[in-house]
């Protein structure tokens, strides 16, 4: 690679690394050429970019941003996936984890970035577990429905309620009365 080729990569990959909201480096071995083909478009399906980085390279993106602590895990094969601009961490997370682990691929994630914070490869696997950004607003707008929800029902129930007890207060009455 030339010298003005490396400068073009490292601008464009700090580029995508910078507007990226995730990250994760993964080693891989024996790969072929299909495997890393269908990971790759698999990923893209879902906002999720691959790319193969050389190690010197991306240790000189990393050690000029607030990730340098990750240039330890550049040793060996590395990818880097990370998400598009607008992309969801916890989306990211779960795209890459559906094929860590799968027969004939033998892929793992070495760390990642989500949100501005470094995670460990526990860290990531536990994003990967997380409800997406979908679920967490359909589960929030459940929520706030189910309270005005509970109120009419409440409300609904308390004239029938307050029948019931004026009707019991009447007989009370009418029996002290009577007695």
């Amino acid at each position: 690679m030339k010298r003005s080729e490396k400068e073009a990569f490292v601008s464009k990959f700090n580029d995508n690394i910078k507007d990226s909201s995730a990250f994760a480096l993964m080693a891989f071995e024996k790969l072929s050429v299909e495997a890393m083909t269908e990971f790759r478009l698999a990923l893209r399906k879902k906002g999720v970019r691959v790319q193969v980085v050389k190690n010197t390279l991306a240790k000189r993106v990393f050690g000029k941003t607030d990730y340098s602590s990750l240039n330890e895990h550049f040793q060996g094969p590395t990818l880097v996936a990370y998400a598009d601009k607008d992309g969801d961490a916890v989306e990211t997370a779960k795209a890459i984890y559906e094929w860590v682990g799968r027969d004939g691929l033998e892929i793992s994630v070495k760390g990642g970035v989500a949100l501005g914070d470094v995670l460990s490869e526990s860290q990531m696997s536990a994003l990967s577990k997380l409800p997406g950004r979908e679920q967490m607003l359909t589960g929030f707008l459940f929520a706030l429905q189910d309270a005005p929800r509970r109120v009419l029902y409440a409300a609904k129930d308390m004239p029938q309620k307050m029948g019931y007890a004026l009707a019991a207060l009447k007989d009370k009455k009418e029996k002290e009365g009577a007695a």
